[in-house]
């Protein structure tokens, strides 16, 4: 045990010799991983606004004018245990036209209409889309609300479902290109570091296997320094971008947009360290191997 941590201590006390040559590769790969995750949080921040905004549809369901109290009360309370239903506002007839009343600002005087609306009972049913085949979602939904008794009308904004399955694809086709091209900057430079810790080392590693050094020996401190050039690299990068995250927080959180911005969740956080310190152990296998 007293060999595994000093060969561990030994690993990250050996990247200290070329201080330059690490600074140099801890500014790049903190540079790729800073713009990686900014983008990260630029993708969790909009999945959060379009989800708050635009994630749920709302369809507008009409009965038929024969439909009496007792019965739209009964269909009424049944709404909301559909499944993805998430809210449901009623409007009887009298509701509805008070509704459009305040629709005009007070221009139009809708009082003597009042127990003889013309506007059928009304529902606004909220529902939360799945991420997968939206549009069949949809017309599905249309015809189970349809299906309710006396209900003569259905409908619905199909660019709400438009907006939310072209966002969806977009990140679906974004993330991972940008992901990837972030690991294999990151794992290219933690190659070449390695291999120039080789060489400057060559002589004193050759007298180590002269002596009879076993392969792991030689190699686990080198694949310590791999993996904490990653770590710590993207740990700075993630402070600095926490230090943004502050800084803009609140930069959008007024009328009449009233957006705040959220930093990384925990689970992004922890994600994106393993990431790069186990590209810093391939990438340091890699070029040991060559």
């Amino acid at each position: 045990m007293n060999v595994f941590f000093r060969l561990l201590f030994q690993g990250v006390r050996d990247l200290f010799r070329s201080p330059w040559s690490l600074c140099m590769t801890l500014a790049a790969i903190t540079l790729v991983t800073f713009l990686g995750s900014a983008f990260l949080m630029l993708v969790h921040n909009l999945n959060l606004q379009l989800g708050t905004r635009h994630g749920n549809v709302q369809f507008q369901v009409y009965w038929g004018g024969n439909a009496t109290q007792a019965e739209m009360q009964e269909v009424w309370g049944a709404l909301s245990s559909i499944q993805g239903v998430v809210n449901v506002r009623t409007f009887t007839p009298d509701q509805a036209l008070e509704v459009l009343s305040e629709s005009f600002q007070k221009s139009v005087d809708l009082e003597w209409m009042k127990g003889r609306s013309p506007l059928p009972p009304t529902a606004l049913v909220e529902c939360e889309m799945p991420e997968d085949g939206q549009k069949k979602w949809a017309a599905a939904m249309v015809d189970r609300l349809q299906a309710l008794p006396k209900v003569q009308k259905v409908s619905f904004n199909p660019l709400q479902v438009d907006v939310l399955s072209s966002w969806v694809g977009f990140t679906r086709m974004a993330f991972w290109p940008v992901m990837g091209f972030m690991l294999t900057v990151v794992a290219l430079v933690v190659g070449n570091t390695i291999k120039l810790a080789l060489l400057v080392r060559r002589e004193e590693l050759e007298i180590l296997r002269f002596v009879g050094a076993s392969r792991a020996y030689i190699q686990f401190p080198l694949l310590v320094g791999g993996a904490f050039q990653g770590f710590l690299a993207s740990g700075v990068a993630l402070v600095l971008l926490k230090l943004v995250h502050h800084a803009i927080e609140n930069l959008l959180n007024v009328p009449p947009l009233w957006i705040s911005i959220f930093f990384l969740p925990n689970l992004y956080i922890l994600a994106i360290l393993s990431a790069l310190a186990g590209v810093g152990v391939i990438s340091s296998c890699v070029a040991l191997r060559n």
